[in-house]
């Protein structure tokens, strides 16, 4: 019995994860283009954790992945403090290899209960590309 109340409970948290709409992306999410390594700014700063990455874990992320939310007992919980997120998103990367990063893997949906939160080839995914291959800066 408590089995079966267990995969109920399941089967009704986890959809819960999934953003099934999101709006109109934010003119900043785009993909960076070519030089400017996704700073948003022009000058051919490298993408950083702070102004282009944190935003989309936010809005992306952080509803399951808080304290109390349905991904709260995970390694992976956003406080919405760009420091601390920095420090629990930059275990997630790999910048010698940014594809195969767990992050970025998970985001696409790999593995994860939510599933894609953010599809490989969309905008958000490569600015999260762009900010682990530039070297996951703070």
């Amino acid at each position: 019995m408590s089995s079966r109340l267990g995969l109920l409970l399941t089967l009704l948290l986890v959809p819960g994860c999934a953003d099934f709409h999101r709006g109109d992306a934010s003119p900043d999410a785009g993909t960076p283009s070519s030089g400017d390594g996704g700073g948003g700014d022009g000058g051919g700063d490298a993408p950083s954790f702070a102004t282009d990455a944190h935003p989309l874990l936010l809005s992306g992320c952080q509803s399951c992945h808080r304290a109390g939310g349905a991904a709260g007992n995970t390694g992976f919980v956003l406080t919405g403090d760009a420091d601390a997120d920095f420090q629990v998103s930059n275990a997630l990367t790999d910048s010698a290899a940014p594809a195969g990063s767990r992050l970025l893997r998970k985001a696409a949906g790999a593995g994860h209960g939510g599933g894609a939160i953010y599809a490989d080839g969309t905008p958000e995914y490569q600015t999260l590309l762009s900010w682990i291959s530039g070297g996951a800066l703070p």
